[in-house]
Order: C-alpha cells, then sequence, then structure tokens
C-alpha cells in the first residue's frame, strides 16, 4: 500500500508565549485542532484509497526570531484519524461475490511529525500579524490493526485480521495564519497547516483464519 496525499490541520485550541518583546516575535506554544486527510488518504477505494476520516491534531512549536520578521524554529505533532468502517465493510461487499456482510473493528491511523525550518511575521494592525512557516523533517505513519468478522454465503474463515504497519519518510509543512497579542508576553497564534505524505505500507492480512 502506497499513501501519497495532503492533511489539513485546522486549530481550534491555541496557546503561545512570547520569550521576547514584539520587535523580535520568539515564541513557543501549543496547539489543538483538527485534521483534515484529503486526496488518497481520504479515498474510499481499494486500489488507492485508505478510508480515513477528519480526526485531531496536537502539537508544540517554538521559534526564535533573528530578525523582526524572519526566523527559525521547530514543530512536533501527532495526528490521529478514524477508518470509515462502514464504507469499508461496503465495498468489501461490493467487491466479494460469496461475502453477505462484514463487521470492522479497527484501530485509527496514526501520524507523527518532527519538523524544523523558517517562520516568518509580517505586522498587520494594531496587534494582528500575519505568520507563515515552511517546515521539513521527519513524518511517520502507522496503519491501524483491524479486525474482520464476515458473512459468507457459503463456507469461508469466521474471522481474519490486518495487522498495523509502520513507515516514515522526509516530509514537508507549509502554514499561512494569523498572530493576536494579549499582551507583551502571552498571544493567540492560529495557523492553518498543509503536510505532505508519502509513505508505503505492507498490509495483507496476519493468517490468523479459523
Amino acid at each position: 500500500m502506497s499513501l501519497k496525499s495532503l492533511l489539513i490541520v485546522i486549530p481550534l485550541i491555541v496557546g503561545t508565549i512570547w520569550l521576547q518583546a514584539r520587535e523580535k516575535p520568539s515564541f513557543i506554544g501549543i496547539r489543538s485542532g483538527v485534521s483534515v486527510p484529503i486526496g488518497k488518504y481520504h479515498a474510499t477505494t481499494f486500489d488507492k484509497g485508505s478510508f480515513a476520516l477528519a480526526g485531531f491534531n496536537v502539537s508544540a512549536e517554538g521559534a526564535w526570531f533573528f530578525k523582526p520578521k524572519f526566523g527559525v524554529g521547530a514543530s512536533v505533532g501527532f495526528n490521529m484519524h478514524p477508518v470509515d468502517v462502514y464504507r469499508l465493510g461496503w465495498e468489501s461487499v461490493q467487491d466479494d461475490p460469496f461475502l453477505m456482510d462484514v463487521t470492522i473493528r479497527s484501530d485509527p491511523y496514526q501520524v507523527f511529525t518532527a519538523m524544523a525550518g523558517l517562520y516568518t511575521q509580517l505586522p498587520i494592525k494594531g496587534k494582528i500579524s500575519f505568520t507563515g512557516k515552511l517546515l521539513g523533517g521527519l513524518l511517520y505513519g502507522k496503519t491501524p490493526y483491524q479486525l474482520f468478522k464476515p458473512v459468507f454465503f457459503m463456507t469461508g474463515p469466521a474471522y481474519y485480521e490486518k495487522t498495523s504497519s509502520r513507515d516514515y519518510k522526509f516530509s514537508w509543512q507549509a502554514g499561512i495564519g494569523f498572530r493576536y497579542d494579549i499582551s507583551p508576553v502571552l498571544g493567540l497564534y492560529w495557523i492553518l497547516i498543509l503536510i505532505t505524505i508519502k509513505l508505503s505500507f505492507g498490509l495483507k492480512p496476519s493468517g490468523n483464519l479459523l
């Protein structure tokens, strides 16, 4: 299984502490929000899709600004996406003429990121600034463990499993957003993030067939 797709992270809860004055806005912060799979990661076909649904993201990052508008920093994050087991079951039944029904239990997909790169900030008006970043680094992905309990027209296994698989690759992360200064040392940091995913997995039944 080859996965080449994108993630969009939409933050809902953000918090940031400024480490310096506004002239050089270095910061550390935490963020939590909705992580939306798009492309093949979200597709619901056996040949290319992963049946992933929107999940959540949590991350922490910090940046040191060596100029008023430019800095360097790093970010670590975790994304989790549940599997659309209803659509996966439907597609399984449609794909096998002897399969009448199937019940699926699935763990979620998990994606970890650890990246570093460039940050920028451009004042807009008053306490509001435009922010952006371009990062590169490690992306680690883990596919879900899945348990299938099929009902066949004639004879067939009582259940079978698909075990979890893992892979890691170099990846990119880009983001644009806004920053609002609540005080000289505290603010809010809202940024929309796009993450590239290119992973390869060897998914196959575990052999536990009864």
